[in-house]
């Protein structure tokens, strides 16, 4: 795909099937990032409790860069490749695959 077109929806009482409606772009697969890239935060935090988002933020995700989110970046200048699409499911960081959530306490050092 090489040019955005909007999605169009025409309503037909008659018909009996729903029909899925998408632009055909690639997304972030994270239910908690939700698009949104962030960086992981490695300031001095005193000892206090820190969830996975705050501490990790989008690290492990195929689409991380060292300054954003790829999918906003490389992929627009790549011309929408086709190639990103094997990434598909699985464009989300490292603690999510993992199966924290959020506002888990760090536990696990190792993504």
């Amino acid at each position: 795909m090489t040019n955005y077109e909007r999605p169009v929806m025409i309503r037909t009482e008659e018909l009996a099937e729903g029909v899925y409606l998408a632009s055909g772009g690639i997304k972030c697969d994270s239910v908690y990032m939700n698009g949104v890239w962030q960086a992981p935060d490695y300031s001095d935090w005193n000892g206090t409790t820190r969830g996975y988002k705050q501490q990790f933020g989008c690290l492990g995700c195929p689409a991380n860069t060292a300054s954003g989110c790829g999918l906003l970046s490389h992929y627009v200048d790549s011309g929408y490749a086709g190639s990103y699409d094997v990434d598909n499911g699985n464009r989300k960081p490292s603690w999510e695959k993992k199966g924290y959530g959020p506002d888990d306490a760090v536990t696990d050092w190792n993504m």
